[in-house]
């Protein structure tokens, strides 16, 4: 892996990257607490990487090496409008999202307010707040909880996949708020399963127009 340090228009963004440049982008948003950053996505990335992907997880400004946007944490529309920076920065339109616990609805929120720069979604016990907003999501989510999490039940992936159209739900019996990357070896193949299948779809479709 290499270190990256993403040039945006107020700050510089540090993360973690891996695999080839030239492949598509999976960008990881961590969770709010100040434990999380780009080492949350960290089991995930290699494998990612080897199935053909350019892996590039953050410390969103104000978490880790990154500093804060006039000295403060990201809160509602500005952290949806760093990751389209993020995207445009590293030339990656779309990107698959990649989010845990609130970086989940940072990611939600970037693919309802900006569809053109998300492809899909993979989330982790994202923090949702308005579930039906989920109503008009479009792209495809792949959808990571455990039994075991202490923080935001697993009743919340029900309504989850309730509210939005296209959800493939992952449960693990343990993984507490950290499902995928705890449970990373059984999650990165329905990972990469996920994003190969919903590419050979999207080819059926577009020769069928």
């Amino acid at each position: 892996m290499e270190e990256q340090f993403i040039t945006l228009s107020e700050t510089t963004v540090f993360g973690m990257a891996a695999g080839d440049p030239s492949g598509p982008l999976i960008l990881g948003i961590h969770g709010w607490s100040q434990r999380n950053g780009w080492h949350t996505w960290e089991p995930l990335m290699t494998p990612l990487a080897d199935a053909g992907y350019y892996v590039v997880s953050v410390d969103m400004p104000g978490w880790g090496k990154s500093p804060a946007i006039d000295d403060k944490l990201l809160l509602g529309p500005k952290a949806a409008e760093t990751l389209v920076g993020i995207i445009e920065s590293l030339q990656k339109v779309p990107a698959v999202l990649m989010g845990k616990s609130w970086g989940g609805d940072v990611a939600v929120s970037t693919a309802l307010r900006f569809p053109v720069y998300v492809s899909h979604l993979i989330l982790t016990a994202p923090a949702i707040r308005d579930y039906e907003k989920l109503t008009s999501l479009t792209q495809p989510v792949l959808l990571a909880w455990a039994g075991d999490d202490p923080v935001i039940s697993i009743d919340n992936a029900d309504r989850f996949v309730a509210a939005a159209r296209d959800v493939q739900l992952v449960t693990y019996a343990r993984g507490g708020h950290s499902a995928a990357p705890r449970n990373a070896a059984d999650f990165s193949k329905r990972a990469i399963d996920f994003l190969f299948s919903e590419q050979e779809s999207g080819h059926e479709r577009q020769q069928k127009k």
